[in-house]
C-alpha cells in the first residue's frame, strides 16, 4: 500500500478518555521523554506479535487547545502497511506504569485494563512477596488480556550467560508460572514474557509471545534458552547492532517448529527488521 502520513496526531491526553481514566501529566513526561529522538513502532491494537505497520515520530507534549489545564501528547504518524483500509479510530499509546513496587521483588507482573482497575485482584497478586506489580497500559478502544511477565534480572549476552539464566532467572520464571499461571487464565488473562538483556551498553527487551494453553512449555526453560540463543546468534557481528543499537527482539512460538521463532528487529533509530 501506499504510505500515508499524518502530522500532529493526537495520542493521549490527561482528560477523560475512552476507558474512563485519566492519565497525569507525570505519566505523559514520563512517555515522552521515553521517546525522545526515537522513531516508535506503531501497532494494530498494541499488538506487539504482529507485524509493524508503520512508526510514530516527534513525539512531544503539548498544551490542550480546548483546554488551558490539560495536556496532550501528539506525534507525527506514518502508515506503512497493515489494515489501513479497513479504517482506523485513532492512534494511541502503551506503556508501563507502578503499582506495587518492592525495591527486593524478583518477578515483575504488569497487568492491562481494565484488570489492573480490580482492586481484589492487585491484592491477592500483591499477597505474593517476590511480586512487583505494574500496569500495562494500552490506550485502545478495546479491553485487553494479555499481561506482561519476567524476571527483575537483567543480564549481558556473553559466553556464559546461560549459566546465570539456570540458576537465577529460571528459578524464578518457574516458580511465578506455578504461583500464578492457572489463577490468571481463570482470570481470561494471558501471558506474554519480557527478559531484559544488555547489549552493547544498552538494554534490550526480548519479547515471548507463546501459544495460548501451552504457555507452561512455552515459557519453559529450554524454549526460552533456545529463543535467546537465536536472538544472541541473530545480533552477534550485526553492523545495525553495531551501529544503532537494538531496542526490542520479538519472538513467537512455532507449534509445528516446537520453538520460538524469529518475528522482528527493532532497533533503536526506529527501523524494523522484519522475518527470520
Amino acid at each position: 500500500m501506499t504510505p500515508h502520513y499524518f502530522a500532529g496526531q493526537r495520542l493521549a491526553g490527561t482528560r477523560l478518555d475512552s476507558q474512563g481514566e485519566k492519565l497525569s501529566l507525570e505519566d505523559l513526561r514520563n512517555y515522552v521523554d521515553f521517546c525522545k529522538d526515537r522513531r516508535v513502532p506503531l501497532h494494530q491494537q498494541h499488538q506487539i506479535g504482529e507485524p509493524t505497520m508503520g512508526f510514530i515520530e516527534n513525539i512531544r507534549l503539548v498544551q490542550d487547545d480546548q483546554s488551558d489545564e490539560e495536556w496532550v501528547v501528539i506525534g507525527d504518524v506514518t502508515v506503512e502497511s497493515g489494515a489501513f483500509e479497513k479504517g482506523f479510530g485513532g492512534f494511541s499509546i502503551s506503556f508501563m506504569a507502578p503499582l506495587v513496587d518492592r525495591a527486593s521483588a524478583t518477578c515483575l507482573l504488569y497487568v492491562p485494563y481494565p484488570h489492573y482497575n480490580n482492586k481484589e485482584l492487585i491484592e491477592e497478586l500483591a499477597e505474593n512477596p517476590n511480586l512487583k506489580i505494574g500496569k500495562w497500559i494500552k490506550k485502545s478502544a478495546e479491553s485487553a488480556n494479555h499481561a506482561l511477565f519476567g524476571a527483575t534480572i537483567a543480564f549481558a549476552l556473553t559466553p556464559v550467560w546461560d549459566h546465570l539464566y539456570k540458576s537465577k532467572i529460571a528459578p524464578v520464571i518457574e516458580n511465578f508460572l506455578g504461583d500464578h499461571l492457572k489463577f490468571l487464565a481463570a482470570k481470561n488473562i494471558f501471558l506474554e514474557h519480557i527478559q531484559i538483556v544488555l547489549h552493547n551498553g544498552h538494554e534490550v527487551e526480548l519479547r515471548f509471545i507463546p501459544e495460548r494453553g501451552k504457555e507452561q512449555w512455552c515459557f519453559s526453560q529450554q524454549s526460552v534458552m533456545a529463543g535467546i540463543s537465536l536472538v544472541a546468534q541473530k545480533i552477534h557481528n550485526n553492523p545495525l547492532a553495531e551501529e544503532h543499537g537494538v531496542q526490542r527482539v520479538v519472538l513467537r512460538y512455532s507449534t509445528s517448529a516446537r520453538a520460538y521463532e524469529l518475528s522482528r528487529i527493532e532497533y533503536r533509530n526506529g527501523y524494523v527488521d522484519a522475518g527470520t
